[in-house]
């Protein structure tokens, strides 16, 4: 059976009683900076000529040259730094059945659309000791879970004759987790009387249908 997400007022306890899972991803930048070290050189070199004349009483002339040549390095040192930060995040969800202590929860949630006349009745009911739990029904309120009877309504007592033996299915039966179960219309019911628990599951020879809750 395909599990039921829970929505509305009800599921405000899913969290605490649902598997669930998540996974996330981050990311981060830095930068820096600095200085850092080197050298260099060089070299250089020319010439230059010359000449001249003249006249009068005497006479001259002239050359000459030159070159030159030179050579250098440098250097420097230096230090730096660099930082960075990054961020993520994550995302998770689940689902799940719910917890018997989960759905009883929800009981006074559904039972606040109903008449003053249920909500009254669940109360006395809820005071001698009933057993308060859920059955699924079709849509015309037949059971739905392998059971015969006749279509029910809120008020509806239904009785089977004893043993009661719920294994057998000689029971009317009731669960404390809906979402386990098939049928179209959920209800809240009472057991009344000797019952017998099977995990999830309640029986009766006595079932009271209170109201309905989806």
């Amino acid at each position: 059976m395909e599990p039921v997400i829970l929505r509305g007022e009800p599921a405000k306890l899913a969290s605490l009683y649902c598997d669930g899972y998540g996974s996330g991803y981050g990311d981060g930048y830095g930068s820096g900076d600095g200085d850092g070290d080197g050298y260099g050189y060089g070299d250089g070199s020319g010439y230059g000529s010359g000449y001249g004349d003249g006249d009068g009483y005497g006479y001259g002339d002239g050359y000459g040259s030159g070159y030159g040549s030179g050579s250098g390095y440098g250097y420097g040192d230096g230090d730096g730094y660099g930082y960075g930060d990054g961020s993520g995040y994550g995302y998770g969800s689940g689902y799940g059945y719910g917890s018997k202590e989960y759905w009883l929860a929800t009981i006074p949630c559904f039972a606040r659309k109903w008449p003053d006349t249920s909500q009254a009745r669940l109360r006395e009911l809820q005071e001698s000791g009933a057993t308060i739990a859920f059955w699924r029904s079709d849509e015309h309120g037949r059971a739905s879970n392998g059971g015969k009877n006749d279509p029910v309504a809120p008020g509806t007592v239904e009785t089977i004759k004893g043993p009661l033996r719920i294994c057998t299915k000689n029971a009317l039966h009731a669960t404390f987790v809906p979402p386990k179960w098939t049928g179209e219309r959920w209800w809240i019911v009472a057991l009344i009387g000797e019952v017998q628990f099977d995990d999830d599951k309640v029986g009766a020879l006595t079932r009271e249908i209170i109201g309905e809750c989806l």
